[in-house]
This record gives C-alpha cells, structure tokens and sequence, in this order.
C-alpha cells in the first residue's frame, strides 16, 4: 500500500497537526507501509528529505505567515501534480485546516484514488460551522473521515458529513518517550529549584488552549501554596498578553515561561511537574494531558471538548468548567495539599495512557486505509 499523508504542518513546525502526523507516519515506516508525507517548503529546507526514516515531500509555493499555509495557486497545482502522478493508492488529508489537504483529497476523489480525511475541530459557535459547510461536499466526497473524538465527530455531522463514511480514532501518545522513567529532576536542576511544588504546563499560547485561566488560577494557587512553581512551555500568539498577565497579578518571581522545547524536554518537564495543567477552552483531542498521564504526573483538565471522554473526574484526572479559574485553583490545590490523592490520580492517569497509544492509533488508521481502498475499488468497478 502506498500512501500520502498531506497536511500543511510538519516538522520543525510544533503543535497538534504536525504532531500527529510525525506519530502517524513514524508508525506506518515501522509498519513497512510505502509512506511519504507531503508538505509545504520551508526557507532553506530541500525538497526532498527523509526525517527518521519518513520520506518528506516539500511543494514550493507562497505560505501565509501567521496561519502557516500555502496561499499559492501554484503551490496547489504542483501538490495535485504530485499525487496525482499514480504513485500513491490512499491519499490521507491530515486536518480541514490545510489548504494541501484539502486539495489533495478533492483530487483523489476525482481521479480515482481511495481518499481519508481527518478532522481535529470542534463547533466554536454557529458561524464557525457555517463557515465549513461550503467545504463540506469536499469532505465528505473522502471514502472515509476520521474524528480524533467523538465531540469532533459531533462536528462532523453538524456540516452534514454522512455518519457511515464516519469513523472515531483517538490520538495516541508516544510511551518510549513518555513514561515515568523520564529523568525527574533534570529540570529543578537546570532552574535551580529544590522541592517546591511544581505546576506545569505544554501548550500552545492561542487562546483557545485559555492560558489566561492557568495564570489567574495559579495566582490563587500561590496564595495558599507560596513557594510553589508554574513552569509554562509553548509559544504562541498570546505570548506576549501572558507575561502581562503575570506582571500584573505580581506573580513574576512564581511563574517561568520557557517558550518552545523539544519532545524530549517536554517530557522531562512534565515528569517534573507534581500537577500538570491543560486548560483548555475548546480541545478536541487532549494530547498534552495523554503525555502528561504517561510520565505519572496527575493532570488537572478542563472539560473541553473531547477530554472527558478520555479522562474521568476523580479517577485518573480532576476536571474543571472550562475558563473558570476558581475552580482550577481549587482542583490544582487539592492535588498539591494531598500526596496519597497525586499517587492515586497519576496511577490512573498512567494507566488510562497506556491504552491510548499510536500503536493503537496507527493500527486502527491503517484499518480505515484498507476499507477506503476496499470502497474505492467497488465504486469504480459500479460505474
């Protein structure tokens, strides 16, 4: 089976998308599955390039700065150039968001190729749905689409994507990299801290992910826990709105911010952490409190979207109403004044990781490849 999977983001971008992709196509070359990602071209970067062991297909083309797509005509006509070639029997739009994607499912679907689509939104407000139902003829042209949670798949069927083509698979978390063998005091060490209480979090700085929350929530928390700690990784447009925010609740000497990290120092980070904070207004898929639960950190969530259908309240996480800091302060507090409550959570939360993997993910993914395939060939052979 040869298969494309296009999207927009990928390496070195960071964030959801392009880490779905790099799990996804990491799992299909282990898999032997004849695999390329197709992406847009980065500044300096060579067409052509394998990223361990995945082959990376870049189109040339003009790329919005600020959404990090390609704006250009030409860039699409040299993408459906491309899949359009013969050389691939699945081609797999990674996220509705990618013009590439997009496109390339559109040409697909046109020229005979078995098509999937996956789709990480969830409904904002009415005119956010309305503005994906132009597109959706598109979208549901694919063989199958798949839905990273079944409040995305409320989505789907909100701009009239047909439920039999509709599929829900999970995002998984990488256990090689997060798990609780992760070095815990590598980052005391680095920042020179002893045994204060660490809250930590990895986000990107948009709004949507509500960083606001942690700050004013953890304002609160300071007050009842002084020596504790809020270490903030990720980047984002509301970079710059954060710090002030800290600076005016005078909690500078309580918070670090340490913008982008690596996979590998996420993961020590939140191994660090003695709560680990998602506080999200809308999330489809809670990915960072997946590789939160791997490392054995309890993790404190809003009730955003798809995280609870992956986290139950008391059980492996304590849940909050999304951008309500009172009662995140609450909810990071009591893990943070009771060790015997932080075992219990992060065991569970361990174990609730360990059956979402991107072996499962993949495994299920390569699945939905062979049944599109399979639709593909019976309607070709009907016409």
């Amino acid at each position: 089976m040869r298969v494309a999977l296009v999207c927009d983001e990928f390496y070195p971008d960071l964030g959801g998308i392009a880490h779905y992709a790099y799990e996804l196509a990491l799992q299909c070359v282990a898999r032997k599955i004849d695999c390329t990602v197709v992406t847009h071209l980065h500044h300096g970067q060579a067409e052509d390039e394998t990223i361990d062991g995945i082959p990376v297909k870049r189109i040339k083309g003009l790329v919005h700065r600020d959404s990090n797509r390609i704006i250009s005509p030409l860039a699409l006509r040299r993408c459906r150039q491309y899949i359009g070639s013969g050389r691939f029997d699945v081609v797999h739009g990674l996220t509705f968001y990618s013009p590439l994607a997009v496109a390339s499912v559109h040409l697909a679907t046109r020229t005979g190729i078995a098509s999937v689509l996956t789709c990480h939104s969830i409904i904002e407000h009415k005119y956010h749905q309305l503005l994906h139902l132009p597109f959706a003829p598109i979208y549901s042209r694919a063989d199958r689409v798949i839905a990273v949670s079944d409040a995305v798949a409320g989505f789907c069927r909100a701009i009239t994507i047909n439920p039999e083509r509709l599929v829900t698979i999970r995002n998984g978390v990488d256990l090689k990299t997060f798990n609780p063998e992760v070095n815990r005091n590598a980052f005391r060490k680095q920042l020179g801290l002893d045994s204060q209480p660490l809250v930590v979090t990895a986000i990107r700085l948009a709004k949507r992910k509500n960083p606001d929350t942690l700050v004013s929530a953890f304002a609160q928390v300071v007050r009842s826990f002084p020596s504790a700690r809020l270490l903030i990784a990720g980047a984002g447009r509301q970079e710059h709105s954060v710090a002030e925010q800290i600076r005016r609740l005078n909690i500078g000497h309580a918070v670090v911010m340490l913008g982008q990290l690596s996979k590998q120092d996420i993961a020590q980070l939140l191994r660090t952490g003695d709560v680990f904070v998602l506080p999200s207004r809308l999330e489809a898929s809670p990915l960072a409190a997946l590789e939160a639960a791997a490392t054995g950190t309890p993790v404190v969530c809003s009730r955003a979207g798809g995280i609870p259908e992956v986290f139950t309240h008391g059980i492996d996480a304590l849940l909050f109403a999304p951008g309500n800091a009172d009662s995140a302060a609450e909810a990071i507090g009591r893990l943070l004044a009771d060790s015997d409550l932080r075992r219990e959570i992060g065991s569970n939360a361990l174990k609730t990781a360990r059956n979402l993997t991107w072996d499962v993910c993949a495994t299920r993914t390569i699945q939905i490849y062979e049944e599109a395939l399979e639709r593909n060939t019976s309607r070709r052979i009907h016409r």
